[in-house]
């Protein structure tokens, strides 16, 4: 039911965007042939993954194999593939809202922003940062930024791939709050550009010296950010997938924090890789605002924004291993009842 009210939403608002990119006098994003193989990348990444396991623990009969693995549930892959599609209609359509966002509400949020980060920080955020770092610090933070996107492919494919159902109803939940909630329905109502975008919208060069720094880093150093914001502006990029332009909330921030979330959820937070996670989401905030996309406070409202929403499915999709566990007082299993990746592919091989 959780998983169905998901993809209810995620449809519903892909039609409303669709009819928002019909009103509006600006091209619906398309998707081309050669992006089709994008949107089912979880699928060719789940298979790749399950076909290494299978070779590096040199199983005889793989086919053999799947095939358990689909007998165990056998709603599984059914249930998998409805949601990809689900998704595929549903990143197309977030891109379409985002960018009829300054059409149905011109940017102007940006002001307010920057006086709170001022009177936060004493200054401008980016300032603080490009303190701290030169031009070496710059490439690495650019290149950990365009690392979100494989991060993102990462956290979409287990979420649709996955064997546990209601791990995967709040994953898919939480990724859709972050889709439109936050980066359609937050982002219209508080309408901004970013300091990257500032002066093109609004005439002021309050972020000029921010922008000449990071053309000058540009020139020598190649960043990426400079070359896909002039891209983003330009009438090419128009109508295209995964374009768009809105500061707040960060949805770049807020799906690697719900990465982190979903990682340490499995593993703990005390685990190694739920700590490197942590600094990566850190990283990630700081890079948004040093390579001038977003305010520091678009950073924080997504942040807040995915926490509050992954709690609150905490309490209404509990583990029903978890409810039997506690109605007859015995100690919740460390295991989930349906194996996940490598977990599932072994039981798939002694079942």
């Amino acid at each position: 039911m959780a998983l169905l009210l998901c993809c209810a939403f995620a449809l519903g608002c892909s039609l409303l965007a669709g009819w928002i990119g019909d009103a509006q006098p600006l091209v619906a994003p398309t998707v081309t042939m050669r992006q089709w193989p994008v949107l089912f990348l979880p699928l060719f990444l789940w298979l790749a993954w399950v076909i290494f396991l299978m070779i590096r623990r040199k199983y005889e009969k793989p086919l053999k194999v799947v095939w358990r693995l689909l007998r165990r549930d056998p709603l599984w892959l059914i249930r998998a593939m409805l949601i990809l599609a689900v998704m595929s209609v549903a990143a197309p359509a977030y891109s379409i809202f985002k960018l009829q966002i300054p059409h149905i509400i011109p940017f102007y949020a940006d002001d307010a922003i920057i006086r709170i980060e001022a009177a936060l920080f004493g200054q401008d955020p980016w300032r603080l940062t490009h303190a701290v770092f030169g031009m070496r610090g710059t490439v690495v933070l650019d290149r950990l930024y365009i690392v979100w996107f494989p991060v993102s492919a990462f956290l979409v494919t287990w979420s649709i791939m996955t064997r546990d159902r209601v791990f995967q109803a709040r994953a898919i939940a939480t990724i859709l709050f972050v889709w439109f909630v936050l980066g359609n329905f937050v982002a219209l109502a508080l309408s901004s550009c970013g300091p990257v975008y500032y002066e093109h919208f609004y005439g002021d060069d309050r972020f000029a010296p921010l922008m000449d720094t990071l053309r000058a880093y540009h020139a020598q150093a190649n960043i990426k950010a400079v070359a896909v914001s002039d891209w983003l502006i330009s009438d090419e990029a128009q109508g295209k997938l995964g374009t768009g332009i809105s500061a707040m909330p960060s949805v770049h921030v807020g799906m690697t924090f719900v990465t982190w979330l979903l990682v340490q959820s499995r593993i703990g937070w005390k685990n190694p890789m739920s700590a490197i996670l942590a600094v990566y989401v850190a990283l990630i905030w700081i890079a948004s605002v040093h390579l001038a996309w977003h305010y520091w406070l678009d950073g924080l409202v997504s942040i807040v924004g995915a926490a509050l929403f992954w709690k609150a499915t905490g309490y209404f999709l509990q583990p029903e291993r978890k409810v039997r566990a506690t109605a007859l007082g015995e100690s919740e299993p460390h295991a989930p009842e349906i194996p996940d990746g490598s977990m599932a592919v072994e039981a798939g091989r002694t079942a």
